[in-house]
């Protein structure tokens, strides 16, 4: 080494480049252990609740009658069901489920005009004719509803409970949720998608939660309609979807499509 000139210390040479180093190093972990901002839920709109509420109605006009092709699925304590049916719904409560054989021969048909309730087995040879009441639809669907709440749900139109106050508050992802109240702790409570869709229905009691209807695969532009329905009722463990792979609205029905006649030589018994 040349006499008169010193080398400095390598740890000074580079202590600028592991000051910056340690300075980006610290910037992140901060960064990364610093929360999350979730930016506030926007306000409600003004005069929101007013247009959900009409489109509630709207809906409730724009789907008179149904007829399509749907793959039916019935969950129970007892079983699990799986079925293909022709189906024929008109308001308020006439109604037809073909079920079908992978074929497309009928195996089961069951028809309502409203007060008479008719079943035919073909391969049985067996016809049933009953009161079109909520315990003959059950036995049936194995949901205790009335036949006009069916045919509504299927139409897209969700019964409404009578209320006393309403509040309206937007959802996490976006769309809201209109909560009302009546009277002895019943709430019904109706979930809007971002396109102010009715995409879920819960109706509580109390606590206690009666019964969930979710809408999903909407088809149309003008006045959409959703071609799955999936409906849910816990106290009795039951739930139910149907997809309809072929749907048409508003279609002329014929009376006579909703009573079932039977065959010749086949006797009549009573719904069991």
């Amino acid at each position: 080494m040349p006499a008169g000139k010193t080398v400095p210390p390598t740890s000074d040479l580079k202590a600028p480049r592991f000051l910056a180093l340690a300075a980006a190093t610290l910037t992140l972990l901060l960064g990364a252990c610093a929360p999350l901002l979730v930016p506030p839920p926007p306000p409600v709109p003004p005069q929101l609740e007013g247009k959900l509420l009409q489109t509630l109605e709207e809906n409730g006009q724009a789907f008179r009658s149904l007829q399509g092709l749907a793959r039916v699925r019935i969950k129970t304590p007892e079983r699990s069901l799986t079925t293909t049916q022709a189906i024929f719904a008109e308001k308020p409560d006439r109604f037809r489920a073909e079920t079908l054989s992978p074929f497309g021969t009928p195996l089961l048909l069951m028809a309502t005009d409203g007060s008479e309730l008719t079943v035919l087995i073909p391969s049985d040879r067996k016809f049933y004719r009953g009161e079109a009441s909520p315990a003959n639809l059950q036995r049936l669907t194995r949901l205790p509803l009335q036949m006009e709440d069916l045919v509504g749900i299927i139409l897209y139109q969700t019964p409404m409970i009578p209320f006393r106050r309403s509040a309206l508050s937007p959802v996490a992802g976006g769309g809201y949720l209109l909560e009302l109240s009546g009277d002895q702790e019943v709430r019904q409570q109706l979930f809007f998608d971002p396109q102010l869709r009715l995409v879920q229905v819960a109706y509580w009691a109390g606590e206690a939660l009666q019964l969930r209807i979710r809408y999903d695969n909407f088809a149309g532009e003008v006045r959409p309609f959703p071609r799955e329905t999936f409906l849910e009722i816990p106290d009795r463990q039951v739930e139910a979807r149907i997809d309809f792979s072929e749907a048409s609205t508003n279609v002329a029905i014929p009376g006579k499509r909703f009573v079932l006649i039977p065959p010749d030589g086949v006797s009549v018994s009573p719904i069991p």
